[in-house]
């Protein structure tokens, strides 16, 4: 044990650049399994009407497509793009940038980029999430905010002129819908794609869905009751 124990302390010293070699090749492991663990955050969020996958060739791309449910955008069907620095998890805030064309104050109309300095204004690790930032996108549907725009015609027609504002926002509705089944502007096979409903095609895995939410509804155990019917005494049935 004396011996072991020597030689680790006699164990020569690592220089700082044979260090820095084992972190660059390590590195990429470690942000993939980082990666990795805030898709299955994401996941387990469930977050209403959106839906992300990451890129094939990436891991630091992610497309996603928004399905708004309620509020001035109800029926848009946004897609987006979360793009994630090279150096996560010690970077700046990820990126949203939206595909779509959407009318709205914190969305730059030019570039489709999502402003995130108010809600994000420095990325820390250990306190921040991916899903976050696709719950914040999500919030900017449901709850308009027109503090720091960079919108600035939007924020000025929500605030002096609501029909106008709902009619460039049901501009934007039209054109997500209308653009919904057009051909993909990504080859990545990951990409997310819609096709027209196919009776012969989709029929059998919508009853194949169906069955297995009813099949899940009648093995649901709400748990035994061991109180005799108008008895509070608790454990006053009998088991058979």
């Amino acid at each position: 044990m004396l011996s072991m124990s020597a030689k680790m302390i006699e164990r020569p010293q690592q220089s700082s650049s044979q260090i820095s070699l084992y972190k660059q090749a390590y590195t990429p492991f470690f942000q993939e399994y980082s990666i990795m663990s805030e898709y299955n955050l994401v996941t387990k969020k469930c977050l209403p009407g959106l839906y992300v996958m990451p890129s094939a060739s990436s891991p630091l791309l992610w497309f996603g497509v928004l399905f708004i449910k309620k509020g001035l955008y109800q029926g848009g069907i946004f897609r987006f793009n979360l793009e994630i620095p090279e150096t996560f998890p010690d970077c700046t805030c990820p990126r949203v940038v939206f595909e779509s064309k959407v009318f709205h104050p914190s969305i730059d109309i030019a570039t489709g980029e999502v402003f995130m300095n108010q809600a994000f204004p420095e990325w820390k690790k250990d306190v921040n999430h991916l899903w976050q930032i696709l719950e914040h996108v999500l919030q900017l549907f449901l709850s308009i905010d027109v503090k720091d725009p960079v919108n600035q015609e939007a924020s000025n027609l929500y605030v002096n002129d609501m029909d106008a504002f709902a009619n460039r926002v049901k501009e934007c509705i039209e054109s997500s819908q209308n653009s919904l089944f057009d051909e993909p502007t990504s080859s990545d096979p990951y990409y997310l794609r819609f096709n027209q409903y196919d009776e012969k095609l989709h029929k059998t895995a919508r009853e194949a869905l169906k069955s297995e939410i009813e099949t899940k509804r009648s093995h649901h155990v709400s748990g035994l009751s061991w109180v005799r019917p108008g008895s509070l005494e608790p454990f006053s049935q009998t088991s058979s």
